[in-house]
């Protein structure tokens, strides 16, 4: 699970960023997206932005899905939550 702080404008700026960079459509505070045999359950409440994989191929580490989704998330403006 990764979590990221961004507020809701973050959130739906880097919405539209994923979506158009990679596909990915998050259109909702909560919910699923699939990309390339990956989905992962999303959250966005209270200024965090919590994913989780839900489902992957077996050859996929979880990490490496989780360190991919990390870079798509990241910028400036993003802070991890630790």
């Amino acid at each position: 699970m990764i979590q990221v702080r961004m507020t809701t404008d973050e959130f739906e700026q880097r919405a539209a960023e994923l979506h158009e960079r990679y596909g990915i459509a998050l259109t909702d505070p909560v919910g699923q997206v699939t990309k390339d045999g990956v989905t992962a359950g999303y959250t966005h409440y209270n200024d965090v932005l919590t994913v989780h994989i839900v489902d992957k191929p077996f050859f996929i580490s979880t990490e490496y899905c989780e360190q991919q989704l990390q870079e798509w998330l990241a910028g400036r403006d993003s802070v991890p939550v630790a």
